[in-house]
């Protein structure tokens, strides 16, 4: 791929909304940084205070800036500004994250050379299911969503080096707020939001969220669906005692996607190029992501120092899905090609329980936060395939792209899945204040793992347990500025199998970072820079899929992954927010090769202005850089490239606004991954239209 945008150019373009603004608020800055922030007007969710409060990490009430980690949060406000709607979006939006996008509805998260394998909702971990995420997430449920960077295995029991990813969802509020938005995009897309809010009597609040989407693609024959609910209760039992319910359905139906992807390389060698809207899937192809997730949550206020908590979760997720899988090296005249086919059905059950209490003590004069706490996570995961991956299909004509391809009958079973997975685990932290300066954080978690069952055709008995140490040290070297450190043992059971099919065990290591956090404008904004190290055991890496079964297949490796990071987020002025983000890494195996599709160097960076002068309009933009990337035998290659996304929008009325996303403007032409030796291009140029409405 050529580049067509250098990443200093568009980051001048993107920045000058930042520059330019600097001279208008000038005369403000006095003013602004004289008094103490009001919180409940911030835009951006990016510092400490109550918005900026995280326990993703130690489940401890930690804020940004007393974590010794780095924390990335993706407000609300961002989310709907750059109209991240879906998980992916948010995700590439974050800096440190990759989203490798292998088909159109199967991706992989990776974060400092690692896959992204830790979850959780509202801070409670979920076990991850099949080794990848299906489908594709909505986000109008969440307030946020966290990134924590490095091990965080006091709460999710996957102490993994790469990151924590924290759905935060919405909640009721006391008084009564609605909100709707409607969308479309140049792909005959459209989609509809509504949000509402309020109590219904004292001591009783409700919030109902809604979205509908349907929309084609710049993919031939590509269609895709949600349809989303979300419904969430609050009642105080009492002054001391809050029980919540809620529930969300998300249905994500996709007809014309990918199983696989394209070609890469001709038989000659030569690299192939084909149009950005190439797609080897036939119409007849499908995936059907359902989701559903409960949870009950009772908080209970023992005194003024301490707090009992206890949430039960159950979430289910149900795949259907017929697929076409191109497969083999074409000839220059495009002939040449095999193909596969294959129907799955898949789904998974999760209950789980967390019960912890968390409060402060007294030793020595000081006070001291402690949290301990239970974590019981059962999992039940079910599959059943049927494909011809022992016959294959009848070899592809020329015309392969045209998606021609016939329909098969699905009658011969490639294998069923049936497998259970117990997760138990007691964890306990402490922050120990040592003086007004320096504190410490130290916690242990000990986890119980244990899996039975079969996976397509093949025995997945496994068991695991380990107790993972975390240690944190934080020093307040000036009110504004903290450095720190942490480190923690990784612990992490895997779902993949190998090349046998025999389960790969669980992940071990350790990981550390330290680094410095600077608070600006009153603590709106913070800057971290941070360097990290993670040495790993038994790494599942990606080798292929069974030519039986189709099922994916890794191979245990030894990784090892140092770098830095550069971030700052959060309200610099009035009016001014900025999440920006510089991310070196640098990771190898045994033998000291480097993985080639993780890129060394990226960049990502937003910013959005509303313009003193002009107090109606907003404008901003989106900067994605990454250098260059090769696939795993390095026979493809993706040079370095830069995305620009723009964002104007304008204030009608106090309840009204429009707004025009233009994203990819350069019209970049570029793949969007190299994790597997396929990959298809990503988006190029397009423009969405909004209006917002607000009560």
């Amino acid at each position: 791929m050529t580049n067509t945008l250098h990443p200093f150019s568009a980051a001048v373009a993107l920045l000058s909304v930042g520059i330019a603004s600097s001279a208008l608020a000038q005369t403000e800055s006095k003013q602004i940084n004289t008094a103490k922030p009001n919180r409940s007007t911030v835009e951006y969710v990016h510092v400490y205070g109550e918005q900026g409060r995280t326990n993703t990490a130690t489940n401890l009430d930690l804020t940004i800036f007393e974590t010794p980690q780095t924390v990335t949060a993706v407000s609300r406000s961002q989310m709907n500004d750059f109209m991240l709607d879906k998980a992916n979006d948010v995700l590439d939006y974050t800096p440190g994250v990759t989203v490798e996008e292998v088909e159109t509805h199967r991706t992989y998260y990776t974060a400092r050379g690692f896959d992204i394998v830790n979850f959780q909702y509202d801070g409670v971990g979920t076990p991850f299911a099949f080794g990848l995420v299906q489908g594709q997430t909505d986000t109008a449920i969440y307030e946020k969503i966290e990134v924590v960077k490095g091990a965080a295995g006091l709460i999710t029991g996957l102490a993994n080096p790469s990151a924590t990813i924290n759905f935060v969802r919405k909640r009721p509020t006391e008084d009564l707020r609605a909100s709707a938005r409607a969308s479309v995009n140049e792909w005959n897309g459209y989609r509809l939001d509504g949000d509402i809010s309020g109590s219904f009597s004292d001591g009783i609040r409700g919030r109902l969220v809604v979205a509908t989407e349907d929309t084609e693609s710049y993919l031939d024959r590509l269609e895709d669906s949600t349809n989303l609910f979300y419904g969430v209760l609050e009642f105080d039992l009492s002054d001391k005692t809050q029980l919540t319910i809620g529930h969300s359905y998300d249905l994500n139906a996709a007809d014309g996607i990918l199983w696989g992807a394209l070609p890469l390389i001709y038989s000659d060698g030569r690299a192939t190029d084909y149009d950005v809207s190439t797609s080897s899937a036939p119409d007849w192809s499908f995936r059907d992501t359902e989701q559903n997730q409960s949870f009950l949550e009772l908080k209970h206020r023992l005194n003024d120092m301490w707090t009992l908590n206890a949430v039960y979760t159950r979430s289910d997720i149900d795949i259907k899905a017929d697929l076409f899988y191109v497969d083999g090296t074409p000839m220059p005249d495009e002939s040449g090609l095999g193909a596969y086919t294959g129907r799955y059905l898949n789904g998974a059950t999760r209950d789980i329980i967390d019960v912890f209490a968390s409060g402060y003590v007294s030793v020595a004069g000081r006070e001291h936060q402690v949290v301990v706490g239970y974590n019981q996570a059962d999992v039940e995961i079910t599959g059943a395939g049927f494909a011809n991956f022992t016959t294959g299909y009848p070899t592809l004509g020329s015309d392969w792209a045209q998606g021609n391809s016939p329909r098969p009958d699905f009658v011969d079973s490639s294998g069923d899945s049936e497998v259970e997975q117990d997760h138990r685990s007691f964890y306990a932290a402490a922050r120990i204040s040592f003086s007004d300066q320096l504190s410490g954080l130290i916690g242990a978690r000990k986890a119980d793992y244990k899996q039975s069952g079969i996976s397509y055709g093949a025995s997945a008995e496994q068991e695991a347990n380990k107790t993972v140490p975390y240690y944190g040290l934080t020093y307040q070297i000036t009110d504004s500025l903290m450095a720190y450190g942490s480190s923690s043992e990784v612990f992490s059971p895997q779902v993949f199998v190998d090349s046998q099919l025999k389960p790969l065990g669980a992940i071990e290591g350790k990981s550390a970072e330290l680094g410095f956090k600077m608070s600006f404008n009153n603590e709106l904004a913070i800057l971290t820079v941070a360097v990290f190290q993670s040495e790993i055991d038994n790494y599942g890496v990606f080798i292929g899929n069974d030519t039986d079964s189709g099922v994916a297949t890794y191979d245990p490796r030894t990784q090892e992954s140092d770098g830095y990071e550069i971030e700052i987020s959060g309200q610099l002025s009035a009016g001014l927010n900025i999440s920006a983000g510089y991310t070196k890494v640098d990771i190898q195996d045994a033998n000291g090769e480097k993985v080639p599709y993780i890129p060394e160097q990226m960049i990502k960076a937003s910013a959005s202005y509303q313009i003193p002068n002009l107090p109606k309009l907003k404008v901003g933009g989106v900067l994605k850089w990454q250098d260059d990337i090769a696939t795993a035998a390095a026979n493809a290659k993706q040079s370095s490239y830069a995305l620009l996304d723009l964002l104007v929008s304008y204030q009608i009325n106090e309840n009204l606004s429009a707004a025009i996303n233009i994203d990819n403007i350069s019209d970049e032409k570029y793949y969007n991954s190299l994790y597997w030796d396929q990959a298809y291009f990503g988006a190029p140029r397009n423009v969405s239209l909004s209006v917002n409405w607000e009560l």
